[in-house]
């Protein structure tokens, strides 16, 4: 008997490894916009069917994003492109406009068979990628880079309280605390939200954040990595 296994492999933020890659890290849709067009790249010698999906930050949820895929799936052709509008009409009614709303593009590969290989004994490897989608209201005060000037800190019990009085989402690569010499980790990789709270647990003893300074490693719109630092 003939069978074709499928295994799926799940990439979250870096597609580099993914045969089919989009164009960017993320996507921002700001909201004077109904649609924005994303580019995808089939640098392979092997053509894929492609599927996209459209969630929230938990997959399964009921939940449905104010935005459709145009064509939710395609073929892509070796060394070939293909444009996916995101189109929505609802957003602007559906969203809060004071603060940023993020969703998930999530994108499966599948190679695509040649008829010869249809009876054949065939492990699939369906690679599964995740870009982060921010809906961006054009009301919101300031620039995005320049809303960590606006964290606040404080330490409580030993573990630092980051305050975010901003619309923007932040996504953290990684935030040390520096004084003295000395250098303390703070956090991996995480996202602050819009007006939120979060407590960082320092990997080592933190007495006072007076005196000392907190570099942040965050990835911008453009999917570049930016260190800025914030003296306390």
């Amino acid at each position: 008997m003939k069978k074709i296994f499928l295994f799926t492999l799940m990439l979250f933020a870096n597609v580099s490894h993914a045969s089919v890659i989009m164009v960017g890290t993320r996507v921002i849709f700001s909201s004077g916009l109904t649609e924005k067009t994303v580019q995808f790249n089939n640098p392979d010698p092997q053509p894929y069917i492609v599927e996209i999906k459209l969630t929230g930050e938990r997959e399964n949820s009921s939940a449905t994003p104010p935005f459709i895929a145009v064509p939710p799936v395609f073929r892509i052709e070796p060394n070939q492109g293909q444009s996916v509008r995101l189109i929505s009409s609802k957003a602007r009614l559906a969203l809060p406009q004071d603060r940023e709303s993020v969703f998930y593009m999530n994108f499966t590969q599948i190679p695509a068979l040649k008829a010869s290989e249809r009876n054949d004994n065939l492990l699939i490897i369906a690679v599964k990628s995740r870009i982060k989608v921010f809906y961006r209201p054009e009301s919101l005060s300031g620039q995005q880079g320049d809303a960590f000037k606006l964290l606040r800190f404080s330490l409580s019990d030993g573990k630092v309280i980051v305050e975010n009085p901003t619309g923007y989402y932040l996504s953290v690569s990684s935030a040390r605390y520096v004084k003295g010499g000395h250098s303390t980790s703070l956090t991996d990789a995480m996202m602050l939200p819009p007006f939120s709270k979060t407590e960082w647990s320092p990997a080592g003893r933190v007495t006072s954040l007076r005196g000392g300074k907190i570099l942040i490693t965050q990835v911008n719109d453009y999917g570049a990595y930016v260190e800025d630092t914030r003296d306390l």
